[in-house]
């Protein structure tokens, strides 16, 4: 796939704004710079940073769903880095039930060499019952942790104490839900509310058996088709936006290319898991343009926002970000922001009309 043009309106120049710059410049007249000023911001340091290098690319569609890469002039984090299933892949991630095992905690070890990042609604399958990570988390090498997990299988509390990866995440709505504070019993209604819409179910109610689900894995490789990967080298996340709203609904942000290169495609069926996959008639007529200013003016709107450090498992510390209806999480280690997920929480999206009918028996996953 041919790789897109670079964006006419550089977020950095829109950033001046905030200083007091009044318009935007277009990227082909300002002179190239690898170290963009920094706006001074409500934001800790570490979000500062990663705020200023921003641009937009060109948008790319399937359906419902517009995505948007996002470039970054600045300096990347440093280190040695694996994502989950990488460090599943090569044996070096443990994860099982603590001793007693408890619904909201699971225990989780890097025996090998590299730092291990793990996204909020990244799912781990096997235990007692499969679970979803809370929040995201830093586990570095030859460290172990207890981390906050919610349950997403509801009817079965039986099996071996170990887990297994999973190649799944779980939706941009329950990771909205889980932002704003959800407990347990929200993420099991959507649990059940997701099912419904793609009519998928699981014996034991598992969401991943539901979105490891022939279909729904035929539908998630139809989106991959014809979006594609985003490859140019200084891609470090994406924006999603709404095709019936014209709404910006998330912005996915990454410290390191190889950290997003590895995770773009399970966070592009987070997104399609709501603005693709439910069952329903097609919305071509209800389709609003979205464009690069539309995201820049949402990344606008973070900037303007405030963001403070927060708890968090393992290394590092967490990231809690706010501006309006816009709600953000994240994690940090040292002088860099390793990953922040910013949504929109207003409204949750919906699915294609017409809506299917939530009491109608889904057929089983075999």
């Amino acid at each position: 796939m041919r790789r897109a043009p670079r964006a006419a309106w550089p977020v950095a120049a829109a950033l001046a704004i905030l200083a007091g710059v009044m318009g935007l410049t277009r990227a082909e007249e300002a002179k190239p710079t690898l170290e963009p000023a920094i706006v001074k911001t409500d934001h800790v340091p570490e979000v500062e940073r990663l705020l200023a290098g921003l641009t937009v690319d060109k948008p790319r569609m399937h359906e419902n769903m517009v995505v948007f890469p996002i470039r970054y002039s600045g300096k990347q984090a440093a280190g040695d880095w694996a994502t989950m299933d990488e460090a599943f892949a090569g044996g070096y991630l443990k994860i099982r039930e603590k001793e007693q095992a408890r619904v909201p905690e699971v225990l989780m070890e890097n025996t090998g060499g590299k730092t291990v990042l793990l996204m909020s609604g990244e799912i781990i399958k096997g235990g007692r019952q499969t679970r979803v990570v809370k929040q995201d988390t830093i586990i570095e090498s030859k460290q172990k942790v207890t981390v906050a997990v919610f349950c997403i299988e509801q009817s079965r509390w039986h099996g071996k104490r170990e887990f297994k990866g999973s190649s799944n995440i779980v939706s941009f709505s329950m990771q909205n839900e889980i932002k704003r504070g959800a407990g347990q019993q929200q993420v099991w209604d959507n649990v059940q509310r997701t099912g419904a819409a793609l009519e998928v179910s699981s014996p034991t109610s598992s969401l991943d058996e539901m979105l490891d689900s022939e279909e729904v894995q035929e539908r998630y490789q139809k989106v991959h088709d014809e979006l594609g990967k985003f490859s140019p080298p200084d891609t470090i996340g994406i924006a999603v936006a709404d095709a019936r709203t014209g709404r910006v609904m998330g912005l996915e942000l990454f410290g390191r290319r190889d950290l997003f290169e590895e995770l773009q495609e399970k966070l592009i069926e987070g997104y399609a898991t709501d603005l693709v996959l439910p069952r329903g008639e097609s919305s071509e007529k209800r389709r609003s343009e979205v464009t690069e200013k539309d995201v820049e003016g949402f990344i606008r709107r973070v900037v303007e926002g405030k963001s403070k450090y927060e708890d968090t498992p393992g290394s590092g510390r967490g990231v809690d970000l706010v501006s309006g209806s816009i709600k953000g999480k994240g994690v940090a280690l040292g002088s860099d922001a390793i990953h922040v997920s910013i949504q929109d929480q207003r409204p949750a999206p919906t699915p294609a009309k017409p809506i299917v009918n939530y009491h109608q028996r889904a057929p089983q996953v075999r």
